[in-house]
This record gives C-alpha cells, sequence and structure tokens, in this order.
C-alpha cells in the first residue's frame, strides 16, 4: 500500500494535517537531530558545525578525497562545502593540496589537530547514538535506513 492511499484512507481524501505530513515529520527529525548535535558539541567543547563534522569524519574514513568528490557525499553543496572547508582550514583542522595528477584539483587531509579534534567528539558518539535510537530494535534501525534510502533516491530522480 503506498503512503498516498495510507493518508487518503486515513482522512477520506481530506488534505493531511502538517503534523501527519510525511516530509514535515522529517523536517522535524532532522532539525531536532541539528540542535541535539550543537549540544553535544557544546558538552564536549568542540566548535563544529554538524556539516563540519561530517566533513572530518568523512577525512577519517578516506583521507585525500578531491573536494569535488567530497562535496558530492558529505554536502551535495559545493558553495558551501568551499565555506565549510575555508574555516576548517582556517582553524588547521584540515588542509588542501594541489592534486599530483591534475593541478586543477585540490584533495583534501585532514591534520594531526583534526585528527584529534575528530577523535575526541568522537568518542561521545557511542553514547549519543545509544540515547537516540533507545527503545529501537536493530530490525527496525534498518528498515528506516532502508526507507530514508529510497526517499532520498526518489527525491534525486525528481
Amino acid at each position: 500500500m503506498s503512503y498516498d492511499s495510507c493518508m487518503s484512507n486515513k482522512y477520506g481524501g481530506a488534505p493531511i494535517r502538517l503534523e501527519d505530513g510525511f516530509a514535515y515529520r522529517i523536517y522535524r527529525c532532522s532539525r531536532r537531530l541539528r540542535m541535539h548535535f550543537r549540544s553535544l558539541a557544546e558538552q564536549a567543547g568542540v566548535d563544529l558545525s554538524q556539516e563540519q563534522w561530517f566533513i572530518l569524519n568523512r577525512l577519517v574514513h578516506e583521507d585525500g578525497l578531491a573536494q569535488g568528490a567530497l562535496g558530492d557525499a558529505v554536502l551535495d553543496d559545493r558553495p558551501n562545502l568551499a565555506r565549510h572547508l575555508a574555516s576548517l582550514e582556517e582553524r588547521k583542522l584540515v588542509r588542501r593540496e594541489a592534486d599530483a595528477q591534475d593541478g586543477r584539483k585540490y584533495c583534501v587531509r585532514i591534520t594531526a589537530e583534526g585528527q584529534r579534534l575528530h577523535d575526541r567528539f568522537a568518542a561521545t558518539v557511542p553514547r549519543a547514538r545509544s540515547q537516540l535510537t533507545r527503545g529501537l530494535t536493530k530490525d527496525e534501525l534498518a528498515t528506516a535506513m532502508r526507507v530514508l534510502s529510497r526517499l532520498e533516491d526518489n527525491i534525486q530522480g525528481l
């Protein structure tokens, strides 16, 4: 059964109340996650935005990514990526280097200071994740990930 048919059956074709809208629920959850992230970072004494954390975390696992590939993988928003990278670079958390094969491209590397900051904040993640997913089974989490991935794929296809 599709989402549309569930909603029209529930409301007999009437407009969906905001609180029952799927997009609104995702928006609210995203907003609350952003606020929760800010609180966690503040408690850990870490001055990072959520996007900057995503960049550092990606570089820990794939250091030396081309700036364009990093943008596609993390933010899919090149102007914001450039701004976040400039801030991280100014703080000596990352450095950009000319690509050895293509001087027009830049590779982004995490610095030792960036690694230390990442590791310090990463230590808080398991507890925060556990609190966030409290009461959810592994199957429910796996289903949520599949649904969100499918929604993202559908949106990209529009």
